[in-house]
């Protein structure tokens, strides 16, 4: 070791290179041979350490000689400080040997008997612990052929036995049997697990494969285990696990077991041996049967109530679908698994994207999960099927899962949908019969003034005033406009509920809409003394329809004026939000209770038992509601007895500036027909006297219209009381204007327009429509069909003068 510094350095740093052409110099070569003993010794010290081996050598005459400090650690001796001393005398070391497992006839029998020696013994140190030791040692001859010496070696197997103590320990706490076999004829090694799972002797030696097979396996098996034993035990090269059924000898109970093995490596290309566990699974393949049964139980069951079962894994997604979760959709297939994908497939398109997304929240979330959806069927079908599924957290052995059941409620959702039907059907009856009966009041109510006034003008009593005649007729007058409100608003409420108000939504200034709506109630609140304050309004622009708007509006501050005390305020102000604006519109009136709040909407609902003798129809808030709605607004209301109440209209916020429709809004009258689109101008020709064909099947309007028309001069008013007959009369009269009835007896007015401008004779002529009909699809149709203007029943005088006066040039 001295010349240690003169060796290469990559040799000293690896001890277990191989040697190489340096190691082969010639014997001479001092050096050399020095570094290849200081390798050797390297090698060998570490090989020593690693298997925990000490060396030793003895005078087989003497029993002197010397132990290397492996074998003192062995003996947990402490090592003399001169390693050429002698070892420990030969008594002090057999002295720690377990009595029983020392070596026949000692030691000191075997050296007179050159050759190989070896013994397991157990032995306890000084320090008490106790080491399992493996003693191999050689009895060398001298010269004259008798034993010169003695060279052995020492084992410390403790490690190997004490995992061999551990198996059997577990093996037996386990119940498992521990066999092994080999090829040089011996019996089989069994542990006493073997022993009794079988049910035989442990006093006795295991029996052979033969011996085995006949008494221990069922008759049932036992042909194909001798078969597959005797195969794998002769040439099988890897594991084997066979199960099979035994009857245990000691009760001939019957029992399931399972045998595993494998070919255990040899020194010996000749020998083969074999060693494996045999484990008792009669509970396990019990309890599986069991399951197997309550599987089918609950597989039968579901099928006859028509379940589907499901089994998701959380992390892959991948479904596994049982047969009936098919059948749901009107397939046959087996149990499979199933992508998202395949499972979206068979969802209705309508419910496919919030069904995924929801499952997917579902799964992400861990929450239990109760839906009903559709599902369309190869033919074309749709079912109604409902879902229910719970988590099944993750544990050692599997992911983290959702488990869930599918069956058809298809009946029970379409018989909920009739029920829902019928309890609208008789929701809107009733709402019919609750409508009818205050539509009757409302009309009755005008009508008893109309008809009684009417009666005591015909009856012409003889003390009856023209100042009292006059005011009767003031009073029918009022009713009868009270009635034409009164339609109109119907028809507008009706218009609104069927979808067929036409909106034109654009930017509109809130400010412009309250200046340009305020002057048509200056006489209102005048008349109460009621002061209207507007705040200073904030630049809100709304996105909504300016016409229908400022009819909310001013249905809004005609009940704030209309509801108020005498001398009572009314005011005003705008209010922004991010996305909204709001109008808000408080008065200083009697205010509504919480419970009336809800039917303020309703129509024909006056806001109070103290709105007697209040003029309006009770149908305006309605109206206002619907066309809010309709805008995508909504009307909020608060309200407090005695103190007030504010009436709210939310509309969408317009990032666009609203243009300038002040003007527009100041001059729109409400209700008022559209001026004509054909005029005649007062000339020579116009002054002379004019002709007007009205078809009309009623008599008493058309006594009506020619006492009205009575009043112009140079005007020759002909009737025709069908539209066949009008037809004619315009062909051989030709009128310079037709008043026209759009429903007719024989044909409607529509019809009659048709006729006339398909006629080269009266293609020319301008037609007018005068009709009840007052819904913006019968002016579109009668416009559409050439009518110059549409005039709708009753007339108002005056304004009818006037524009038969404009179209006739008088």
């Amino acid at each position: 070791m001295a010349d240690d510094a003169d060796d290469p350095p990559e040799r000293r740093s690896d001890p277990c290179a191989p040697l190489t052409a340096a190691d082969n110099a010639p014997l001479n070569d001092v050096a050399a041979l020095r570094q290849q003993v200081a390798e050797l010794r390297e090698r060998l010290e570490m090989v020593q350490t690693f298997t925990q081996t000490g060396i030793f050598e003895r005078d087989p005459h003497t029993l002197q000689g010397r132990w290397d400090r492996h074998m003192y650690g062995i003996y947990g001796l402490p090592p003399p400080a001169d390693p050429s001393a002698q070892s420990p005398p030969y008594e002090l070391a057999t002295g720690m040997m377990f009595p029983e497992d020392r070596p026949a006839g000692g030691f000191r029998g075997t050296l007179g008997v050159s050759g190989t020696h070896n013994a397991h013994v157990r032995l306890r140190r000084p320090d008490g612990v106790v080491r399992h030791i493996h003693a191999r040692w050689k009895v060398v001859d001298g010269a004259d052929g008798r034993p010169a010496r003695v060279v052995g070696v020492n084992s410390d197997d403790t490690e190997v036995y004490e995992l061999a103590r551990r198996l059997e320990t577990a093996a037996e706490a386990a119940r498992i049997g521990l066999w092994s076999t080999r090829t040089d004829g011996s019996l089989p090694q069994w542990n006493r697990n073997m022993f009794e799972l079988l049910g035989l002797d442990p006093a006795q030696p295991p029996p052979s494969l033969g011996d085995w097979l006949r008494r221990c396996v069922h008759a049932d098996d036992r042909d194909r285990i001798a078969l597959e034993a005797t195969t794998w035990l002769r040439e099988g090269q890897g594991p084997i696990e066979i199960e099979f059924r035994i009857v245990r000898q000691n009760d001939q109970a019957l029992r399931w077991v399972i045998v595993r093995g494998n070919v255990a490596s040899t020194a010996s290309a000749d020998q083969r041996n074999t060693e494996g566990v045999l484990l008792d699974v009669t509970q396990q393949h019990e309890t599986l049967q069991r399951l197997r049964d309550a599987a089918e139980r609950v597989s039968l069951t579901a099928s006859a109530v028509g379940l589907g079962s499901w089994d998701v894994d959380v992390e892959r997604k991948l479904s596994l679908w049982d047969e009936g979760m098919f059948r749901l959709r009107g397939i046959e297939a087996a149990a499979q698994a199933v992508t998202r994908e395949q499972m979206a497939m068979y969802v209705h398109p309508d419910d496919r994207s919030w069904v995924m997304a929801d499952q997917d929240r579902q799964l992400s979330t861990g929450e239990g999960w109760r839906r009903t959806f559709r599902v369309i069927w190869p033919d074309g079908s749709v079912r109604w099927l409902a879902s229910r599924s719970v988590p099944v957290p993750a544990d050692s052995e599997r992911s983290a899962r959702r488990i869930g059941l599918n069956w058809d409620v298809t009946e029970t959702v379409l018989a909920e949908q009739a029920m829902r039907e019928r309890e609208l059907a008789v929701a809107a009856s009733l709402a019919k019969s609750r409508f009818m009966s205050r539509m009757s009041h409302e009309l009755r109510t005008p009508l008893n003034a109309v008809l009684g006034f009417t009666q005591l003008l015909r009856a012409g009593q003889a003390d009856t005033d023209e100042a009292r005649r006059r005011h009767w007729l003031g009073l029918i007058d009022d009713a009868g406009r009270h009635l034409l409100a009164l339609i109109d608003d119907v028809l507008d409420l009706s218009r609104v509920d069927a979808g067929e108000m036409r909106m034109t939504l654009q930017p509109v200034s809130l400010a412009t809409l309250i200046d340009g709506t305020l002057p048509l109630l200056d006489r209102q609140a005048l008349a109460r003394q009621v002061h209207i304050v507007v705040e200073q309004p904030v630049a809100a622009v709304v996105q909504a329809d300016p016409v229908r708007l400022r009819q909310v509006l001013l249905n809004l501050l005609s009940n704030a004026v209309k509801y108020n005390r005498q001398g009572g305020e009314v005011r005003l102000s705008t209010q922004v939000s991010p996305g909204w604006a709001a109008l808000h519109v408080a008065d200083t009136g009697p205010g509504i209770d919480e419970a009336s709040i809800a039917a303020a909407f309703e129509p024909f609902h006056r806001l109070g038992t103290d709105a007697r003798g209040v003029e309006g129809t009770g149908i305006g808030l309605s109206i206002a509601k619907a066309l809010v709605e309709q805008m995508g607004g909504r009307i909020e209301v608060r309200s407090s007895v005695g103190l007030g109440s504010t009436f709210s209209v939310l509309l969408p916020s317009s990032a666009v500036a609203a243009p300038d429709l002040s003007a527009g809004l100041a001059g729109a009258q409400p209700a008022s027909s559209p001026t004509p689109a054909h005029s005649a101008q007062p000339d020579d020709a116009a002054r002379a006297t004019a002709r007007v064909l009205y078809i009309e099947d009623n008599p008493v309007n058309a006594m009506l219209i020619s006492e009205v028309l009575s009043k112009l001069e140079g005007l020759n008013l002909e009737v025709a009381v069908d539209g066949r007959s009008g037809l004619q009369r315009a062909r051989q009269w030709q009128p310079d204007l037709v008043l026209l009835d759009m429903q007719l007896p024989d044909i409607d007015g529509v019809a009659v327009l048709h006729e006339l401008r398909a006629d080269a004779c009266t293609a020319h002529l301008r037609c007018v429509a005068l009709s009840a009909n007052a819904m913006p699809s019968d002016v579109e149709a009668a416009r559409a069909a050439g009518a110059i203007d549409y005039w709708t029943k009753p007339v108002n005088v005056p304004d009818f003068l006037d524009k038969m006066s404009r179209l006739l040039g008088r």
